[in-house]
């Protein structure tokens, strides 16, 4: 039985690990051919490798989402193969955590590069191709930072929010092409970088419970919760969604306070 996204080609950039990774599995499971984008090479190939083990179609290749070149190479590279791309997922993104009043110069330049820009030009680079062909889809990861402030990732929080009205532009401007475009906003997922979070203080298990104890349903997402939503908004199932952003979180930003 083929899957619902049976033979259609997809781009998953950060596909290493964590959510890219769970992406990319997911729309390999559901029949997609996934070319898989990451800088950490050696994770990026045992990811692509672990994930067509038993059948599936993953390939990867080394790619700087923040350099115009290497997108604009990748895309042409995966249209020479392919003949096309039916689906983009915008995942790359890295952090630095600074107060306002703290945050430096480079870091500013190196977090927008990489979570704004490198969406900016994955999204250049597909529409053309997309528009000849009169389809396709893209899944733009934002976050619930978009909406809700975290005092230490002001710029994180701030490329997250043009990540939202950035996909709301190309949703009105290409949906006449057949093309939709959506964001994804997650809240804490349980990701390599989340348990490194928790591991740097002081007693790990004890700050990773106040974390989850936060959220209505007492945990964090798994990498494979997030990967359903864009496996469901890259699918047909999807088809009259377009230009919204998909709040997966739990329930963490509908509250205001316990007693």
């Amino acid at each position: 039985m083929d899957g619902r996204l049976q033979d259609r080609v997809a781009i998953v950039t950060g596909s290493a690990r964590g959510i890219g990774r769970a992406i990319a599995a997911a729309f390999v499971r559901d029949g997609a051919i996934v070319v898989g984008v990451d800088v950490l090479d050696e994770l990026g190939c045992a990811a692509a490798e672990a994930i067509s083990a038993d059948g599936g179609r993953m390939t990867f290749q080394r790619g700087d989402v923040s350099r115009e070149e290497d997108v604009r190479e990748l895309v042409a590279g995966v249209l020479g193969e392919h003949g096309r791309v039916d689906i983009m997922v915008n995942n790359a993104a890295v952090q630095v955590e600074a107060l306002a009043a703290d945050v430096r110069v480079e870091d500013f330049r190196r977090i927008v590069d990489v979570n704004l820009l490198g969406c900016v030009l994955f999204c250049r680079e597909v529409l053309p191709s997309m528009v000849e062909r009169g389809s396709g889809a893209i899944v733009n990861m934002s976050s619930v930072n978009a909406f809700s402030a975290d005092p230490l990732l002001p710029v994180y929080g701030a490329t997250k929010a043009a990540i939202i009205g950035y996909t709301k532009s190309v949703a009105v401007a290409y949906g006449r092409h057949g093309i939709r475009a959506n964001a994804i906003c997650p809240g804490d997922v349980d990701t390599e970088l989340n348990r490194a979070f928790f591991e740097a203080h002081p007693d790990p298990v004890a700050f990773r419970a106040r974390v989850e104890g936060e959220y209505p349903v007492r945990r964090i997402a798994s990498t494979d919760e997030i990967a359903r939503v864009a496996a469901f908004l890259a699918s047909d199932e999807a088809a009259f969604v377009n230009g919204t952003e998909v709040v997966v979180d739990g329930g963490i930003t509908s509250r205001i306070y316990e007693l």
